[in-house]
């Protein structure tokens, strides 16, 4: 019995020392994120030695860069709603298919699929550029629409990543939905497409707006796909990211950290929102 005793307090103790040294690391980064976040707002409260005054007082008294962020955001806003809306279109049908049919050459797809979302941001824009200015039909879409260096290649440049995006946050929806509700659907007259509108959406929706607003944020992050296909031109095609670039290779620092604050405001708003609504932890 002591023996017994002894090995199930060693046991005890090893517990611990595990527990505390897994939620030690896990507080620590937390804490580092916290910590390089929270220094832009202090940093905003510092005074600038021109002005002796506050760095936030400087930027919120500047009736230009209220302008220009205030076109910036509304820009984002717009570009991104749209372009999330869009996404949403091509992602429902695209991730219920994966989630629902084996496909021929479902990895190929797969794969497909998720590489806007890995390759580097920069070589999305690129390639953007290269398929709208050097191919065929890429040239016919932008004499149709007009697309390159215009508020449209914004859209476009967020729907390249962003529909990616969507597929996987909504592929995991629907995979949490047993099918047998659909069949049971079927097996009192339903067809595939009423099976679909009157049972897996519903039970899908909560899943669907998260997947929506997560694919909204992700729009609204795009920087360096925009920069490049879309340009940089202040009220016109800069969003709030490329704002931040802008008045950061400008010296104008205390605006571009103005603008950081503001899309971390955003960005945790939309994390709130989503696990409010019962998004997953996983998009993979």
């Amino acid at each position: 019995m002591p023996q017994d005793r002894d090995t199930i307090q060693a046991g005890h103790r090893a517990d611990v020392t595990f527990r505390v040294l897994l939620l030690s690391l896990l507080f620590a980064y937390a804490g580092f994120i916290l910590a390089v976040l929270c220094a832009d707002v202090l940093w905003l409260g510092r005074t600038d030695p021109s002005t002796d005054k506050p760095y936030f007082f400087k930027m919120a008294t500047d009736a230009d860069v209220w302008t220009e962020i205030k076109a910036a955001f509304w820009l984002s806003i717009f570009s991104s709603l749209i372009t999330s809306l869009l996404a949403m279109i091509a992602a429902i049908p695209s991730a219920y298919a994966l989630s629902r049919y084996r496909i021929p050459f479902a990895r190929t797809i797969d794969t497909v699929i998720d590489l806007p979302i890995v390759i580097p941001p920069l070589i999305a824009g690129i390639s953007l550029l290269v398929f709208f200015n050097q191919t065929a039909v890429g040239k016919g879409l932008d004499n149709l629409f007009g697309v390159v260096y215009t508020w449209r290649g914004i859209i476009v440049a967020q729907f390249f990543v962003a529909s990616a995006f969507c597929i996987r946050a909504l592929k995991a929806t629907f995979d949490q939905i047993n099918p047998r509700f659909e069949m049971v659907a079927r097996s009192l007259g339903c067809g595939p497409f009423r099976a679909f509108w009157s049972v897996t959406l519903p039970l899908a929706k909560t899943g669907l707006m998260a997947g929506w607003i997560m694919t909204w944020a992700r729009a609204m992050g795009e920087f360096a796909p925009i920069m490049v296909f879309a340009g940089a031109t202040p009220g016109e095609t800069a969003v709030l990211p490329v704002t931040a670039f802008l008045n950061l290779s400008a010296g104008h620092i205390e605006t571009a950290v103005g603008v950081t604050v503001l899309m971390v405001v955003l960005a945790g708003v939309t994390l709130v929102t989503f696990k409010r609504l019962g998004g997953q932890g996983y998009l993979w």
